[in-house]
């Protein structure tokens, strides 16, 4: 049982409504999970099985479909559209990555001049027609990344997954090149697993705290090394290094977009200066811009948009039970019509009773 009384599996139901009203705002949201978390209650109450209640209730799809028909608004399937926000995300950065493998890396490797003056020449002259070849075969990645947004609906889930796990191994086994691909991979596989969480409710609160903790680590190990004497940190760096990933981390563990937004934009940064600026570093670099962009991505893909009401938005860290806003009763003028669960098919006797 949970600790208000009620059990498991109207918990898990309630979890399952709450992901299924993702698209509307979330203090709407929230009051249509607080009103089946009410009927659900009543009807224990009276001595009806969880069971018998949650089978008169209906599946958690079809009480989200009358919300939205109520609502005027459209249904739409948010795990999906998640889904098709990471894949482009995904394909940008395999774009990102053919273009810094086919123009930047091989600039740096020494190669026997096709002319006399090819000194003075670009990458395409100096490597000849190969490098566009090259080219083609370096978006071959981007392209896998991108398969799921042109693929049936039926099979569009395994084919991110199938993506995910060919990048993956190409990343792995492709040697030093491969190399460049990691933060693909890990994209890819955002793509693959955020909208099979969202679809069930999962995550949530703590999924916020974990994200935000690991975009803050650097500035806390920098902190750290800062203030031991180890690593000269100015004022400028101390911005930077520190105070910048400890407040997207907390931005990010509170659920707030605009944290996992600027971690993204962050990461991609990251990965394009150490393109540019290849140094000792540059894979720790590389991998650590790639790690927070595709969190970002993810974060920001899957958190909830708030409805403009601080009190309210505490549904986007995914606590679909917390209890409605003191002072915003039900029945609230101008408030939406919320749905109304049927009873279960068999009426309790008292309540199918008439009133007097």
């Amino acid at each position: 049982m949970s600790d208000d009384g009620l059990p498991e599996a109207a918990w898990a139901y309630l979890r399952a409504l709450d992901a299924e009203l993702s698209d509307v705002p979330s203090g709407t949201a929230e009051e249509i999970v607080a009103d089946v978390r009410a009927h659900i209650a009543d009807a224990l109450d009276s001595g009806r099985s969880a069971d018998e209640v949650l089978a008169g209730l209906g599946a958690a799809p079809d009480v989200a479909r009358q919300a939205r028909e109520e609502l005027g608004l459209p249904d739409q399937d948010r795990p999906e559209r998640v889904g098709r926000t990471l894949s482009l995300v995904a394909s940008a950065v395999g774009v990102l990555i053919a273009v810094c493998v086919s123009f930047l890396l091989p600039s740096t490797v020494p190669v026997e001049p096709i002319q006399a003056d090819a000194g003075e020449q670009g990458v395409l002259g100096r490597l000849g027609p190969g490098i566009a070849l090259l080219a083609l075969l370096t978006l071959l990645p981007a392209l896998v990344a991108a398969a799921p947004l042109v693929a049936p609906a039926r099979v569009r889930a395994g084919s991110r997954l199938a993506g995910a796990i060919a990048l993956t191994m190409f990343a792995c086994a492709a040697g030093e090149t491969g190399l460049y691909y990691f933060p693909l991979a890990l994209v890819a596989w955002a793509a693959a697993f955020v909208p099979w969480a969202v679809r069930r409710g999962a995550g949530g609160r703590w999924w916020h705290v974990l994200a935000g903790g690991i975009v803050a680590m650097p500035g806390v190990l920098v902190a750290v090394a800062s203030a031991g004497g180890s690593v000269g940190v100015g004022w400028v760096g101390a911005a930077l290094w520190i105070a910048g990933p400890v407040a997207a981390g907390a931005l990010c563990a509170y659920g707030f977009r605009a944290g996992y937004a600027v971690t993204a934009l962050a990461g991609a940064l990251v990965m394009i200066l150490a393109m540019a600026e290849r140094g000792f570093l540059f894979a720790a670099f590389w991998l650590f811009g790639g790690l927070y962009l595709a969190l970002g991505a993810a974060g920001y893909a899957a958190a909830r948009p708030a409805d403009g009401d601080p009190a309210t938005a505490r549904a986007a860290d995914g606590d679909p039970t917390s209890p409605p806003v003191d002072g915003d009763p039900a029945g609230a003028p101008g408030a939406p019509a919320r749905p109304r669960p049927e009873p279960a098919t068999e009426a309790d006797p008292e309540a199918a009773a008439p009133a007097g």
